[in-house]
């Protein structure tokens, strides 16, 4: 019997990854926002996000979409932070919380704006539907952010029992 590796023609699992890492895309292009963030935030400096309330305004072709999502508590809202600088996206360290007191680490290992891919990720409660807008609390974007897509949060498969390095607590 033929393994997948053979198949591949690869004699390793470490060149597997190597292949796979080389046939991902240069660029994922055909990305269109599907609504924006609306609220009365322009800064998030210093800001707490518990309270905020935003509305998400979708596009009217996807007002079919919102069918159905009446009755969710929470939702994934994911969201392309279009603020963040080209320099902002170079960052590959930093300081969480840009406290130097703060061991330095890899962004993917914070919460940050600042990565190569300005995607942000959002679990947020959700207030209710009307028409093409979603009404959402806690959603940590500034006005105007575009959405990609937002799912929403189901806890019986979405919840886990999560461990946070020391650093991080």
């Amino acid at each position: 019997m033929v393994g997948w590796r053979e198949k591949l023609h690869l004699r390793s699992a470490r060149e597997a990854r190597e292949a796979a890492l080389r046939a991902l895309p240069e660029r994922i292009g055909d990305l269109e926002p599907v609504g924006v963030v609306r609220n009365t935030i322009d800064d998030t400096s210093g800001r707490t996000w518990a309270a905020v309330r935003s509305e998400i305004v979708f596009r009217d072709e996807f007002l079919p979409a919102l069918d159905g999502l009446d009755g969710f508590s929470h939702l994934f809202v994911v969201t392309w932070l279009d603020r963040v600088t080209d320099d902002g996206r170079a960052l590959l360290r930093i300081h969480p919380t840009g406290d130097e007191r703060s061991p330095e680490v890899g962004v993917f290992a914070t919460r940050t704006a600042h990565r190569p891919n300005p995607i942000a990720v959002s679990v947020v409660p959700m207030e209710g539907v009307a028409k093409n807008v979603v009404k959402v609390v806690g959603l940590d974007v500034v006005n105007g952010t575009p959405v990609l897509d937002i799912k929403p949060y189901i806890s019986f498969y979405d919840s886990f029992d999560a461990e946070l390095p020391k650093w991080a607590q």
